[in-house]
């Protein structure tokens, strides 16, 4: 289905997050009106999922609420709503009247469900209270959509970890898909304060991506799919990152340290056989899924290189019991 982005930065969020600057991630600043919407919807020649990202969409005055909602109306037949919002506004009053219009799935800024690092990153809600949003979201019908955040301050690998299992719990098997971010220290930020002042140390890219590929082992486990790994590049972002994680193609690089990380856990040493359409994934970017491979195996590169088989369509992913120690851990936590 075609996807019609809305950007509403920062649009009635209750509060400012210290590593947020939604108009320098987006480069978008102008915020579309209702009647904005309206026309973008009546002009689609074809049913269109139309989105409405970067503020807490259900914090709006409901006012403001149904006239954007109303302006989706005039979008051919068989066309949906996809929108983000904050884990505070999502009362059954709220989630009523979502019902009432095409929207399909809710995505929540979850960032993360460790107390202590949603206190230090001012997101003003417990791990608790998060989850209860989730549930009330799924409950009500909706898909459900939980971005997270990993190298926040405060924040562990194991921390994120946890977080995951507990959305798992509290999806029950209905329908919740991740987007995982890296936080960036961006410019004009509170985050930036901290960091020139030497109160917060993120973490680089490769640690990054390799946490994120953790989460993507974990998340295949439990079954949550990930719809996206790392920002959208944009010039504007580019130009507003002052330290972390940023990479144009961050999302390679975790879906990379992912493939590694199952064929390490599959066979120690090789022989692996490997999907030709994931060929790129260990071999782009300066070879940076076989390094992590050999790294992780203690081969040469070259000699890891000479142990995988670009077999056609052979699949590599899938639960098998080398995947899980004998405690049903996954092997690297």
């Amino acid at each position: 289905m075609k996807r019609l982005p809305f950007f509403l930065s920062m649009q009635s969020c209750p509060r400012r997050c210290i590593y947020c600057h939604q108009g320098e991630i987006t480069g978008t600043f102008r915020i579309p009106s209702p009647d904005d919407v309206e026309a973008a919807a009546a002009a689609a020649d074809c049913p269109t999922e139309i989105c409405f990202f970067g503020g807490s969409f259900t914090c709006l005055p409901p006012d403001r609420q149904k006239a954007y909602l109303n302006g989706v109306l005039k979008a051919p037949g068989g066309s949906t709503v996809r929108l983000s919002t904050h884990p505070e506004c999502v009362s059954p009053a709220i989630l009523r009247l979502l019902g009432s219009y095409p929207v399909s799935m809710i995505e929540l800024g979850i960032s993360s469900l460790d107390d202590h690092v949603l206190s230090l990153c001012n997101r003003g809600y417990s791990g608790t209270e998060a989850l209860s949003a989730v549930e009330r979201v799924l409950d009500a019908g909706f898909h459900g959509g939980a971005q997270m955040m990993i190298g926040l301050p405060g924040q562990s690998e194991q921390s994120s970890f946890e977080d995951l299992r507990r959305l798992a719990a509290a999806a029950k098997g209905r329908p919740l898909t991740l987007r995982i971010y890296p936080c960036l220290v961006l410019r004009g930020t509170p985050l930036e304060e901290l960091y020139r002042k030497g109160d917060f140390v993120p973490p680089d890219v490769d640690a990054a991506a390799l946490w994120s590929g953790r989460l993507l082992v974990l998340a295949r486990e439990l079954g949550i799919p990930v719809q996206r790994v790392g920002l959208q590049e944009s010039e504007t972002l580019g130009r507003s990152v002052v330290a972390g994680p940023h990479h144009p193609a961050f999302g390679e690089l975790a879906r990379a340290a992912e493939l590694a990380l199952t064929l390490a856990v599959r066979s120690s040493l090789g022989p692996w056989q490997v999907p030709g359409r994931s060929r790129s994934l260990l071999t782009g970017h300066r070879q940076y899924g076989l390094r992590l491979l050999a790294g992780m195996t203690g081969l040469s590169p070259e000699e890891t290189g000479r142990r995988i088989d670009f077999a056609g369509d052979i699949g590599v992913y899938g639960n098998t019991p080398n995947e899980r120690g004998i405690d049903g851990t996954l092997s690297w936590e």
